[in-house]
Parts: structure tokens; sequence; C-alpha cells
């Protein structure tokens, strides 16, 4: 039935683009999927509906995103980092507006992803959980993965004519028990992927990588085991400008996700990026990255569609602080780090380009999220998110890039939830944050050289390796009750707890941020864990269509420019 469902979701989408082809497909589908035709009309009702409100305009503007993996705030020159050069970054942000307030949907990447490609928190779709292991997909073997019963921005884009495409890392889960690389990119909306179904970790060391761990995928299939990342970042960015510049010669709108796996660690560079910065290791991983910005944009430039483009810069999640300081990014200042919902985890650089639609050289602090992407999309697009059948967390930013000195934040008639895990841990409204709970630190208790507010010991540490963060069960946190209200404003690092004595209204905004939480509990549901699952050995990616153990599963059949794989 969900296999049968989830074709009737595709044939409907290709329907809107293939109309004489699809009234066959059509007929085939209804033939076999009569007990899935419910699910499918609501489907059906949304993308029609979402293709008669399209703006019916001559050129709809492209979408270039690029999402960094553990950024920190301070971690960007143009965001005050000193020994690090980003020029290409920094143009961005001089011909666009600089966010100093743009906070993530998650401190940790797979939850924050989630809600970057469906405009909601990942509790709502079972893609958090509390404690390591689980609170990221720990194992490419692990049958769990975004479900098929939520949306994509890519899904919609491409109702609506958008060629859509990513490079990079996905980490949302890859093969279910029941369907083969059911939960990759090109089941959830994208023409085309290239890059890693996992993620860059520990076993992925430069020159001693793991291919049961570390591979290289084009669309359904593993084309380099184990991944050669030293290449990674120059073979993602390639993919990236083939993609756009297919995409502008065919006359299409793109939408395109450059996930980078910088500057997740075990950092990793090209040789010729090797001792280049005067930020070190973790310099060197940065000013990569920048580098391959700049590529991608000279392709756009050269294609003669800077001026319809919106370009996005931001990161997944704060810095890995548990990772030691010569190998994790900086908060410039920020409480905490990845993993927790102080402000060193969630707020990440953010910056926003569109000629002639957002001024170029501003700056504001005006809030907002990572999952307002999803939202601000679609209305550049042209299509109505009112008519979707699922509520979102992230409101329509638009009017904040495109006045950034007026504009208030689209969330300050709402609350925004800051989730640890399954636990709403804080909350922001008109410039107060609230903490219910916070991440009680190792270092308190055990000092490390490693980092300070962090956990650098828990039991995932590999024996001092890495792979330790703060986590999010009741034994983790410490709770406040009254919670703690700090002034975003004035105190962005969280030094000052506000008291009825500072704060006059103290009692009334604690008042309303309880009832408003209640009110929003009823709104997440029981769902579908997808993060407590067991890896099965026989859903380990492997190259040649093999199955573990009984193939190699090593190769390198990555031919530069050969696109699409099957």
């Amino acid at each position: 039935l969900v296999r049968a469902h989830a074709l009737s979701c595709r044939v409907v989408g290709w329907s809107l683009l293939l109309l004489e082809a699809s009234q066959l497909l059509i007929m085939a589908c209804l033939n076999s999927m009569l007990a899935a035709f419910a699910a499918a009309a609501v489907v059906l009702l949304c993308v029609v509906t979402l293709g008669a409100n399209a703006l019916q305009t001559p050129s709809k503007p492209n979408f270039l995103i690029f999402l960094a993996d553990d950024l920190g705030y301070g971690d960007l020159e143009c965001f005050g980092r000193a020994n690090i050069s980003t020029p290409h970054i920094n143009g961005l942000a001089e011909q666009g507006v600089k966010l100093t307030q743009w906070i993530s949907a998650a401190p940790i990447c797979t939850p924050s992803r989630a809600a970057l490609q469906t405009g909601r928190l990942a509790p709502r779709f079972g893609m958090t959980a509390n404690v390591l292991p689980w609170r990221v997909f720990d194992l490419p073997s692990q049958p769990g993965g975004f479900p098929k019963t939520e949306t994509t921005i890519a899904d919609l884009l491409r109702t609506v004519g958008y060629g859509t495409g990513i490079s990079g890392k996905w980490h949302l889960g890859i093969s279910s028990l029941s369907e083969k690389n059911e939960h990759l990119p090109t089941h959830h909306g994208y023409d085309s992927f290239f890059g890693l179904p996992f993620t860059n970790m520990h076993k992925c060391q430069e020159g001693h990588e793991n291919p049961s761990y570390c591979m290289l995928m084009a669309n359904n299939t593993v084309i380099q085991q184990p991944t050669r990342m030293q290449n990674l970042t120059s073979e993602l960015t390639r993919h990236a400008q083939d993609f756009i510049t297919w995409q502008v010669e065919a006359n299409r709108p793109f939408f395109f996700l450059m996930a980078f796996s910088h500057v997740h660690s075990p950092l990793y560079s090209a040789p010729e990026f090797i001792n280049r910065s005067r930020g070190g290791r973790f310099g060197d991983n940065a000013e990569e990255m920048d580098a391959a910005v700049g590529d991608v944009l000279k392709t756009v430039d050269d294609l003669g569609v800077t001026n319809n483009t919106v370009v996005i810069f931001t990161s997944d999640n704060g810095p890995f602080a548990e990772e030691g300081w010569g190998s994790a990014g900086r908060t410039a200042g920020l409480k905490g780090s990845k993993g927790q919902t102080y402000e060193g985890g969630i707020r990440v650089p953010g910056i926003v380009r569109y000629p002639g639609v957002v001024p170029p050289g501003t700056t504001t602090d005006v809030l907002v999220s990572t999952m307002d992407v999803f939202p601000t999309v679609l209305t550049w697009a042209g299509i109505n998110a009112s008519h979707l059948p699922k509520p979102l967390d992230g409101k329509d930013a638009s009017g904040v890039f495109m006045d950034p000195k007026h504009a208030v934040s689209p969330h300050d008639e709402h609350f925004l939830w800051h989730y640890c895990g399954t636990n709403v841990a804080a909350a922001r409204h008109k410039g107060y944050k609230f903490h219910f709970a916070t991440a009680i630190w190792g270092t308190d208790t055990e000092p490390s050289p490693k980092c300070v507010q962090c956990c650098p010991n828990g039991p995932t540490s590999l024996n001092g390796t890495g792979g330790s963060l703060c986590d999010c069960g009741k034994q983790d946190l410490k709770l406040h009750d009254p919670p703690l209200v700090f002034d975003m404003h004035s105190d962005r690092n969280e030094t000052t707890p506000l008291t009825p004595a500072t704060l006059p209204q103290f009692d009334a905004l604690v008042a309303a941020v309880k009832a408003a939480l209640e009110e929003h509990k009823k709104t997440i549901h029981n769902v579908h864990d997808e993060m407590h699952t067991l890896p099965d050995p026989l859903l380990r990616p492997c190259c040649d269509n093999g199955t573990y153990p009984f193939a190699d599963c090593q190769c390198n059949e990555y031919v530069p420019g050969k696109y699409p794989y099957p």
C-alpha cells in the first residue's frame, strides 16, 4: 500500500509536466492501486491546487542553497573570523543581506536537515531522538529514514517545472526493510543526487576510509567505495556546475542544494588547500568550501542567470566542540555548541542574495529559521503553501529578506520552538528566549582540554577520540521552572537571566509561554520512530549492486561528468 501510494505521487507529479504520457501512466496505475486511491487523491488534490495557484510569470527564479556542516556562527570572515579567508561568501553578504539571528531547526544534523526539506519540526515525523547514537543515523545499514508521508521542497518545485538537484551530504536514511534506496533524495523529489548518502565520520579519515561507512553515490548507484575524501569537494562542485548548466541550457528553472560535508570532522582537504589557512586545518576546510562556493557562483555568472537566482548560505547547526579546539569551529562567544539549544548550537550564519529584490550590503538581526526556507522559496516560486495538507512550522520570510531594515520576524506572532531530541528545551517570542531545560555540561565536573561548556566524555566518545555530545534525555538536562528568560537583543550570549525584578512583565511572559507550550504539545502526535532502528547488514550499500557480505563492496567506477547514473 505504501509503495503504491508513493508511485501514485510520482505519477501525479509527472502528469503536470508530460500531460499526454501521464494520462496513460495514471490509467495504468489506477488499475493496480485501488487500495491506495484515497491517499493518492489527497496528493492529487494538493498538486493540482498548487499548480493552479502557481504565478504565471515569464521566468521563475532559480534557487541555489549552500548548506555547510557544523559551521559555527563565528567561522566566516564576514561574521568576524579574523584568521580564515572566505572572500566568495563575503561577496554574497556584500551583495545581499546578512542575517545575524538565523536559527537552525535543530542543534544536530539529521533533524535539522529533515526540517530544511519539509519546513516542519523533525519530531512531527519521527526524525529525532534524545541520546546518541540514535540522535542521528549512526550506521548506513539502519532501515529508518525520511518517510514517504512527508512532502519535500523538491517535490513541490518539481510539480511546477523545476529541475531539482543535490550534491553532498544527505544523512536522512538510505534503504528500508521493504525497499532499497527508499530514503534517498531521488525518492523524495530530486532529479539528480551526487554525494554521501550517509555522512563524514571518523571511519572516513582521509587516507583510511572504511568502505562500510564511506561511499559515494550517484542517484541510486554506489560509484566509489570507499570515498576518496581528498577529491570529494571538487567532485561535488563539478556536479553542481554540471546540473545547473543542464537546466539553464534546457531553459528550465532549477533548485539546487549544495550540502557540503565541510567542516564536519574528520577534517580533509584537497592538496592545494592543505596548510593554506592561518586558521589551521579547520581553516583549510573552510577556505576550500569558500572556493567551491566561488566556483559554483562563477558558473551561475557565466550562464547569465545571476539576476534571476536566489542564493542562500547557512549551516545545519553549530560547531562540534567535543572534537577539540583544532578540529571544531567557533561560536563568536555564544554559549554552548552542537547538540545543545543554547545559541552556540543553533545560531548559525545566514546570507541571502537575490539581485534587484534583496537590498545589497544590508544586515539584520530579525529572527528567521532554517525552516523558513521552505515557505519562502515556495512564495518566490509562485506556489501557494496554504493548500499543503500538513501545517508548516516555517514562515514566509521573504518580507525580512526584501526589507531587512523595517521588517519584523514572521515568528513574532507565534512561538518558535527549540527541540533537544523529542523534548522542547527552549522557545523564542518577540525578542525573548525561554529555556525550559539546558544541557548539563560534562566539563563542569570533569574539565577537558578539548572544549568548555560541552560533554566530551560521554558513552559515545570512542575512548576519547570524539563522537560525544551533550544529550537530551532527562538525565542529561537541567530543568527550569520558571524557565530561564533572556533578552536576545541585549544578551545573545545568555549570561544574565531576567527576573521579575528586572523585567516587569516577567510573570505574564512566563504564563504565556507555558500556555503556548501546552497547546503546541497537542499538535505533536505519536508517529513512527525512524531513529531507533537496528542495523541490518544486508542493507549496507554496496557497489556493483552487490549485497554485503556476499560482495567485496569496494570499487571506483566514478567517471567525471557521467550523469545520470541509475
